[in-house]
């Protein structure tokens, strides 16, 4: 029996290379990016854990099977249909989810009318997974498996190939005559008994989470699942594991899995990608000790984790085993937020092990929430404060978005707030779907674009554009150049940061340009001559294929004596086709600037 595990395509992409594409699989966050001319692979892109980890069960009980990942690999929908073709599964399991639901169903639709008799299994994280009512209204999905879906999709697959009918299984719906049977969840499976993610037909080099400058290729991994906390939120918890059970790998095991897959792929870093990776000291410290012992602790490596479960001495034990970024979340200044939602952080203690992180140089990246019920203006107005406070090397605002299925959306259904039941738009990344009682949607999506401004503002000014920058930085470029050289300086990174460093060359004794996407003129519009703006649009980003004619032209016309380039980052990782492009522009890279502050090229 031949079986496909997939992650389907999700894009619309115009003729042009313009439009968007999504992430799904093995994301907490399913949401959309833009594209603005480039191809559709770069940037943050999870690995798909729970489809890899099927995949790899399956194959254990004997199926031949397979998994995909289109995401992963950019690919359109006419390929992929090819593919399916071509290999004509018996059975294809697609993790869905609610943003991709629309989508996905168009996908099942096609695969049915191609190959009838393929069997076609949804899961994911969608409530109306497991709703009698959806079987009944999508022909084109024989079984829905809700839920952690692995062990019970391997079941399922079992009954179909020996034809033992479905009493017995669990987290399935089924289709009898007319009619949709659904049998109950099952207790979540010991992860000691689940092999290793299949990983062999997945592109290596694809997933990542820069993690405030993680290097890339970057294998990602679990050593954990769940959580004990309760936010109102949070989607796995509520959605996948339906428990907030914290269960946890042995150590030795995740190292192994470390250590297997580095000796087979060239990885520059590994991110650990628990829901809570620090719950439990002991897995912690063991964790790193078996890291440092393996020798695996000269590859750079972060995880997510809470800041009020650190301390001193874990983040200690993490550092001395390799550990360079974390993420934290923060969400909300507002103490009495921070109770209603479940998270009950302690916010003096998350201010100072977020600065004591810092001080022992491992990166930080935080994250915030506006929209919560209990919003209001002035502790918004806090947690923004908060974050511009605090040392941190990178942020996310989130606009709240209440998944269905979550305490979130059913306290928000029931206030009226939900606006819109088009699950296409439950994406946190660009839009509200709800509102409070204190704000409107629109004015949610204000607040996040003003935190972004704000924050990119204090960073600039209180890091790179100190007085102690300044002089670095003048006399680093008058080491290099001469009064009236030609200089190049690349908006590569926050354009808060590249305007301060453009204010500060403007001062400077240089002909000053830039070279940026068409998306950034107006931030720059009244800073520089528009005849000095040398704006490209396509791709979106700097590539140096499509871009090194555009680059060579530049260098012909205006003879750049040097270039600048900005880092979104604290190292400059992951610029390398930046700085290729930097060196054809221009004589020479005259200098590199981190986001905070170092001149580290």
């Amino acid at each position: 029996m031949r079986v496909l595990f997939a992650n389907v395509p999700w894009h619309d992409i115009d003729e042009t290379g313009r439009g968007w594409r999504g992430i799904r699989a093995g994301s907490r966050w399913p949401h959309t990016l833009p594209c603005y001319g480039q191809d559709m692979v770069g940037g943050y892109l999870p690995f798909p854990i729970f489809l890899a980890t099927a995949c790899a069960l399956s194959q254990r009980s004997g199926f031949e099977a397979v998994v995909r990942d289109c995401i992963a690999t950019g690919e359109g929908y006419d390929v992929f249909y090819r593919y399916i073709e071509g290999y004509n599964p018996s059975a294809i399991v697609i993790e869905t989810s609610t943003p991709s639901l629309k989508n996905d169903l168009e996908v099942a639709q096609t695969i049915k009318a191609m190959l009838p008799h393929t069997v076609v299994i949804f899961t994911g994280i969608h409530f109306e997974l497991e709703q009698e009512g959806f079987l009944l209204s999508h022909p084109e999905v024989d079984f829905a498996v809700y839920g952690e879906y692995e062990v019970p999709v391997n079941d399922l697959l079992i009954s179909l190939r020996d034809s033992k009918g479905f009493n017995g299984l669990t987290n399935l719906l089924y289709r009898v005559g007319h009619s949709v049977m659904k049998t109950p969840a099952g207790e979540l499976v010991d992860l000691k008994q689940l092999p290793w993610p299949k990983r062999d037909t997945l592109p290596f080099d694809n997933y990542y989470d820069g993690v405030c400058g993680l290097a890339r290729p970057q294998l990602q991994i679990t050593s954990t699942r769940g959580c004990p906390f309760k936010c109102i939120f949070c989607v796995w918890p509520q959605v996948m594991y339906r428990s907030n059970k914290y269960r946890m790998r042995q150590p030795l095991d995740v190292v192994e899995e470390i250590a297997v897959n580095i000796a087979n792929h060239p990885y520059r870093s590994f991110y650990i990608d628990d829901d809570t990776f620090n719950v439990n000291r002991r897995h912690v410290l063991e964790t790193a000790r078996l890291i440092k012992e393996r020798g695996l602790d000269n590859i750079p490596w972060g995880i997510m984790a809470r800041a009020d479960l650190m301390d001193e001495n874990m983040l200690t034990a993490l550092k001395d085993a390799g550990l360079y970024s974390l993420k934290y979340g923060v969400e909300s200044a507002d103490q009495a937020v921070l109770d209603e939602i479940g998270k009950r952080l302690d916010l003096d203690r998350v201010a100072r092990i977020v600065r004591f992180t810092k001080d022992i140089d491992i990166k930080v990246h935080l994250t915030f929430t506006f929209g919560l019920p209990s919003d209001t203006v002035e502790g918004i107005e806090r947690t923004i404060d908060l974050a511009c406070s605090l040392p941190a090397d990178s942020v996310q605002f989130s606009i709240a978005t209440p998944f269905p299925g979550t305490t979130m959306y059913q306290t928000y259904q029931d206030r009226g707030w939900i606006t819109t039941h088009d699950w296409q738009r439950y994406d946190g990344a660009k839009s509200a779907v709800s509102r409070t009682d204190q704000f409107s949607g629109e004015e949610l999506e204000g607040f996040v674009r003003l935190a972004y401004h704000r924050w990119g503002r204090a960073k600039a000014e209180c890091m790179a554009l100190s007085s102690e920058f300044r002089e670095r930085f003048r006399s680093r470029l008058s080491a290099q150049l001469s009064p009236g050289a030609r200089v190049l300086l690349f908006q590569c990174a926050t354009y808060t940061l590249t305007q301060g460093l453009l204010a500060l060359l403007n001062d400077m004794p240089y002909e000053v340009h830039l070279m940026l996407h068409e998306r950034f003129t107006g931030s720059f519009t009244g800073l520089i001559d528009t005849r000095r703006m040398h704006v490209f649009t396509h791709p979106a980003d700097f590539r140096y294929k499509q871009l090194r004619n555009f680059a060579v032209e530049l260098k012909e016309k205006y003879q750049f004596d040097g270039t600048v380039i900005p880092y979104s980052n604290p190292n400059g990782s992951g610029y390398d086709e930046v700085e290729q492009l930097a060196l054809e522009a221009g004589a020479q890279i005259v200098a590199g600037v981190a986001n905070d502050g170092k001149i580290v090229k």
